[in-house]
């Protein structure tokens, strides 16, 4: 008996976390906020704030504002298409 107890006192207590109004409440202003206020670069993205920015689909965040919800003020990877284009075909005419 005290299994099952157990059991629903902590099914009830996840269905209550995920239910806060906090998270849902927050406009996208307020969001864009703490994307400008994630300065420095951690060592592992903030996954919190970067899940606020995929789950409000109309907020209409652009790329460059999820990145720095991940990363902070680390720059963006170098995308240098010129090498990922030749990569794997080098032709031999000889």
């Amino acid at each position: 008996m005290k299994t099952i107890s157990i059991i629903l006192l902590a099914l009830s207590m996840t269905t209550v976390h995920a239910a806060t109004p906090e998270d849902q409440a927050e406009s996208c202003d307020q969001i864009r906020e703490q994307i400008q206020a994630h300065i420095g670069i951690p060592a592992k993205p903030n996954t919190l704030l970067l899940s606020k920015v995929g789950a409000n689909k109309k907020c209409r965040f652009t790329s460059a504002e999820a990145y720095r919800a991940a990363w902070g003020d680390k720059p963006l990877p170098k995308d240098d298409r010129r090498d990922r284009r030749s990569k794997g075909r080098e032709h031999e005419d000889d």
